[in-house]
């Protein structure tokens, strides 16, 4: 059962809608139309699809935070306080994100032994890219290792392979873009943001960025462990 499970897991949009998602949130201030846009009536269809694939602690870990996310849907913000509340979203971002008192969002920061910026990590991750034949857009101010690139490249590839698994394309398409993530997510991903999603818990001030910082850390670590055994040969 687990095996078709995780089949279904890659199939479905969920994957690359929560990854798109995560990737928007730590790229700038969020706002809560974006919020909305997770919860559309076709997203919603394939959030619950993809973690109705899980087991079921993992399952209520990852919906407990989407729960403490679903608070900030416009719906569910006064109109007199909606405002305020985006006034809330757009402080706790700049004091996480651009203040010595928040996180600070680089692989290189967390894994380098220099603990600097475009430290060895951000090479790694750039070699990475370059193998597969990705560029980061010249529009992009973040460097490849700030968490909403890397995020944002596994929203790309996880679209790439849901496509792929869902049209059936040939075994060798398949494996090649499953691998690429699964290396992706064990080299990088799951080497560094437990431990920053933790600090992320810890210092911010705000439910919203504390429930995205559980998510993160819970959506990358679930995926890795569905992925790691998925054999299209035998699907």
């Amino acid at each position: 059962m687990l095996a078709n499970q995780r089949i279904q897991w890659i199939k479905s949009e969920g994957r690359g809608d929560l990854y798109s998602f995560l990737s928007a949130v730590y790229k700038d201030e969020i706002s809560l139309e974006r919020v909305d846009a997770l919860w559309k009536s076709e997203n919603r269809s394939s959030l619950e699809t993809l973690l109705d694939c899980l087991p079921a602690e993992r399952k209520e870990q990852i919906q407990s935070s989407l729960g403490q996310l679903e608070k900030y849907l416009s719906h569910n913000v006064p109109q007199e306080m909606q405002e305020a509340t985006q006034l809330e979203l757009r402080k706790e971002f700049a004091f996480l994100f651009l203040t010595p008192h928040g996180v600070y969002p680089f692989e290189s920061l967390y894994r380098g032994k220099k603990k600097l910026l475009m430290d060895k990590p951000w090479e790694e991750v750039r070699a990475f890219f370059r193998k597969i034949g990705i560029a980061k857009d010249k529009a992009e101010m973040h460097p490849e290792d700030h968490i909403a690139v890397e995020l944002g490249f596994m929203a790309t590839f996880a679209f790439l392979l849901s496509n792929a698994a869902q049209e059936e394309a040939p075994v060798e398409e398949r494996e090649g873009l499953l691998e690429i993530q699964r290396t992706f997510l064990q080299d990088h991903l799951n080497r560094w943001v437990p431990d920053f999603s933790r600090d992320m818990e810890q210092k911010s001030r705000h439910e919203f960025y504390q429930a995205v910082a559980a998510l993160t850390r819970e959506f990358v670590q679930a995926d890795l462990w569905m992925l790691e055994e998925v054999e299209f040969g035998n699907s």
